[in-house]
């Protein structure tokens, strides 16, 4: 049985080291910024709800991985 995964996913960084999310809301922590798939990621930075200067940004991986804890009895 697996009990771990790893996922790659994608926040959307500014060149000076702030992310932003899906709002545009400027956060300053990696982890209260969304993530996205790799597809989204580029999506969102070509798209309509692109930020003002999207030149500025560039979508940095994350890997997330996942662990099945044991039972604590």
């Amino acid at each position: 049985m697996k009990t771990r995964d790893e996922r790659i996913r994608y926040v959307i960084q500014h060149k000076n080291g702030w992310f932003i999310n899906v709002k545009g809301e400027r956060k300053d922590d990696f982890m209260s910024a969304s993530r996205l798939t790799e597809e989204e990621a580029a999506v969102f930075l070509t798209g309509y709800y692109a930020p003002a200067n999207p030149e500025d940004y560039h979508a940095q991986p994350v890997r997330i991985t996942y662990e099945l804890m044991e039972d604590e009895k």
